[in-house]
């Protein structure tokens, strides 16, 4: 053979391999608990073997509050979705994997020159219809909202005369990164006292309304307002009277979950307060002894439960 014809053979060989399509490449990232990772690799690439893609098909599950956060990205495209399951989110991945490679297969396989094709394609696209639907409408639906309880305690500044205990107990409901909350806080009575021995001791019990937004997985913002009844008894006085008063304050925060293992969770963060009615209590035919402050805030951990 010649060596024209060597290198016409040559070519055609390195045609006909470049024409070839590339199988999906696949990563993925799944917490210990849902499996073993290299047998859903495994069967994730089996799946997808007949798909061609040039971009890596990454699947990313990872725990959160009332469950498990799914994210599925195959070039340009991805879809995100929440359940309390995880085994149940690894069936939707392959499906939802599916469903973003679909278009790349149909432009990889060569057009049929028949007037018939448009007729001739249904039959082909047949068996993977019901399989494509499925993801598209698991990711277009909502994820149910959760039901999340905790109780805490911390330490608050500035709404008594001292740094006090702060006893709390939450309840929220979240839909995916969104939700509210409402709760009860109780402050323990601690007292001041000025150079004549007068003073007040005081107690607070409190409720709370807050949105959350999470930003950041096991990242929480919280916005909202709260209300606290102050009791407070008159000190070094002849008659020690009791009083009580209202204080009002918007809220910003945040919290870091640092432990979440289905149902139970763990969270630390920080709150401040800007207190918009400044209760004052005095005593009688003498003089004011104590006044709230402008700000206050709270340190404070809390544990609890999802369902």
């Amino acid at each position: 053979m010649s060596a024209s014809a060597w290198l016409a053979a040559g070519i055609g060989l390195i045609g006909g391999i470049a024409s070839l399509p590339a199988s999906a490449a696949v990563s993925a990232q799944i917490p210990p608990e849902c499996g073993s990772l290299s047998e859903f690799e495994r069967e994730l690439e089996q799946r997808l073997g007949g798909v061609s893609a040039a971009e890596t098909t990454r699947v990313t599950l990872s725990p959160e509050v009332g469950g498990y956060h799914l994210l599925v990205e195959a070039g340009q495209q991805r879809r995100e979705l929440h359940d309390p399951s995880c085994q149940e989110l690894l069936h939707a991945a392959i499906v939802i994997a599916l469903a973003l490679l679909e278009p790349k297969r149909e432009e990889v396989v060569p057009a049929v020159p028949e007037p018939t094709r448009a007729t001739s394609a249904p039959p082909k696209e047949g068996p993977s219809a019901p399989t494509a639907a499925s993801p598209k409408a698991d990711v277009s639906g909502h994820s149910r909202p959760r039901f999340v309880l905790g109780a805490g305690a911390g330490v608050h500044v500035g709404m008594l005369p001292e740094a006090t205990l702060l006893l709390d107990f939450e309840a929220q409901l979240k839909w995916a990164r969104f939700g509210v909350a409402t709760g009860f806080r109780y402050l323990p009575p601690n007292s001041t006292r000025d150079e004549s021995g007068r003073g007040v001791r005081i107690d607070a019990i409190g409720a709370t309304l807050t949105g959350l937004f999470e930003p950041w997985h096991r990242v929480q913002v919280r916005l909202g307002i709260a209300g606290y009844r102050l009791s407070g008894t008159g000190l070094g006085s002849s008659a020690d009277r009791e009083g009580s008063a209202w204080e009002l304050a918007p809220t910003l925060g945040a919290t870091f979950i640092p432990f979440e293992r289905p149902p139970f969770w763990t969270a630390v963060g920080l709150e401040g307060q800007l207190n918009l009615l400044r209760p004052s209590f005095e005593i009688l035919h003498y003089d004011e002894v104590f006044e709230v402050f402008p700000v206050s805030g709270s340190a404070f951990a809390r544990a609890g439960v999802f369902f």
